[in-house]
């Protein structure tokens, strides 16, 4: 069995999309029936991986909404972004280690996941 690239899986994803909305006309400009239409659909998607996420790559930069939010990278590993450094790549910082690395946006997978700075007073 191959092992598609996620830009093969999202394209398979968008032509099973193009080729049920083709089907869907069709047949309802001679039965008005999608029920088949539907079900070798899903039999499809059953077959296919699941649309991957969107990347960073793809995702326009917003402090409000990225400013120390995690993002997983390729390896598994897991990031907080402070800022977009350049077109291709964001400012991150290895949240056990707090060593700052600059990684490829197209490697980066936001989790969902924010953090908040908080002042700590020590009362010493």
């Amino acid at each position: 069995m191959s092992n598609p690239t996620r830009r093969e899986i999202i394209r398979a994803h968008e032509a099973l999309n193009d080729i049920s909305y083709l089907a869907d006309t069709y047949l309802s400009s001679i039965s008005g029936e999608f029920d088949e239409t539907r079900n070798l659909r899903q039999t499809i998607l059953d077959a296919l991986p699941p649309i991957p996420q969107p990347t960073m790559d793809e995702i326009k930069w917003d402090d409000d909404k990225h400013y120390l939010a995690e993002a997983e990278d390729t390896d598994g590993g897991h990031f907080l972004m402070l800022g977009k450094w350049d077109s291709f790549s964001v400012q991150c910082v290895e949240p056990n280690t707090l060593q700052a690395r600059i990684i490829g946006a197209g490697s980066l997978t936001p989790t969902g996941k924010r953090y908040a700075l908080t002042e700590v007073q020590d009362n010493d």
